[in-house]
């Protein structure tokens, strides 16, 4: 079967760039069996495992979506899957896990080579008793190959029952918006899986995240394929906005002796509102809406006893709030 594939980079204030189909890097068995369509595992070898990463990483402050086709193997009995990895393994371009369970990333027992830090969307195609697994081939959400406790737990891959080890390819999507803190997963059409949390969290500070497919059999040999077929990255300007909105709010000390400061600095004026509310929700004191860009407030707080307080800033848009412990002095 040979699919059709372009990337796709939409960059903000600009038309859709068109760029070559990128490579991918093999490992283990996986091997290019067509243009942008790979074998993970082979029919001939049982405990093959086999990995491939892109040749450029991504950054989880844009927006993505992934589409390929899964081929999961002709046979009812046979396993384990294929994953779909992020990931910032010092092994970068060669990282590959273990075969059986592990399915290439995954933590096992006996298993001493599994991908970490990593996020991996894993089409698993057969139940393992130490795993929380489901019977049926399923979809879960795992984090640094730990597939006892995930992310999100185990889903049934479509929610019709149909067989999906049918030597047939089947549609599926990942996609990331960073505004929204989503992570969805579509398979055949169908949203599967849904995760909202902030996924940048699991790789540190390191902004180049490596991604690609990993894929295992076990004892009875199974061929697994994957064909790319696009890859849409966005900048994702509502992320932006809010970080470039937090990143120029400052607001300090804390704890703090009386005296508050908040520091304002963002490349262009827009209209904030500065706003103290105590431990209760009751609003202290407060800055109407005016406009700013490099400006900073002093506030004097005798009087106010020693406890929790919240000051946040707000441009309508965005919003920066901030819980501050206040220890007033002791006045004769």
């Amino acid at each position: 079967m040979r699919i059709a594939c372009l990337f796709l980079i939409h960059l903000a204030f600009s038309s859709p760039i068109l760029i070559a189909q990128p490579t991918f890097t093999v490992n283990g068995s996986a091997s290019e069996i067509a243009e942008n369509c790979y074998r993970l595992t082979s029919s001939k070898t049982a405990n093959d495992v086999g990995s491939i990463w892109a040749e450029y990483p991504t950054q989880l402050n844009h927006s993505f979506e992934i589409r390929f086709a899964l081929n999961l193997g002709c046979s009812n009995y046979a396993g384990e899957g294929v994953a779909f990895v992020m990931q910032t393994d010092k092994n970068r371009y060669s990282a590959i896990g273990c075969a059986g369970a592990a399915m290439g990333f995954a933590q096992e027992t006996g298993c001493n080579s599994y991908i970490s830090p990593s996020l991996a969307v894993e089409f698993d195609t057969k139940f393992t008793k130490t795993q929380a697994d489901l019977y049926a081939p399923h979809i879960a959400l795992v984090q640094n190959g730990n597939t006892v406790l995930p992310l999100h737990k185990a889903v049934r891959i479509n929610s019709t029952g149909q067989e999906v080890r049918d030597c047939e390819y089947h549609s599926a999507s990942v996609s990331w918006s960073p505004s929204s803190q989503l992570l969805q997963v579509y398979f055949d059409g169908e949203l599967r899986l849904s995760y909202k949390d902030d996924i940048s969290k699991i790789f540190g500070k390191e902004k180049n995240i490596y991604f690609g497919f990993t894929g295992s059999s076990s004892a009875q040999a199974t061929m697994q394929m994957v064909c790319i077929q696009s890859v849409d990255v966005s900048i994702d300007e509502a992320y932006d906005s809010r970080r470039s909105f937090e990143e120029g709010v400052g607001i300090f000390p804390n704890p703090l002796n009386e005296r508050l400061t908040v520091n304002l600095n963002f490349d262009a004026s827009q209209k904030v509102n500065i706003q103290l509310f105590n431990v209760m929700g009751k609003l202290i004191y407060e800055i109407p809406k005016h406009s700013v860009k490099n400006n900073q407030y002093y506030f004097n707080l005798p009087g106010l006893p020693s406890g929790i307080y919240y000051v946040t800033v707000s441009n309508g848009q965005n919003r920066v709030s901030r819980k501050l412990v206040h220890v007033a002095s002791i006045r004769a």
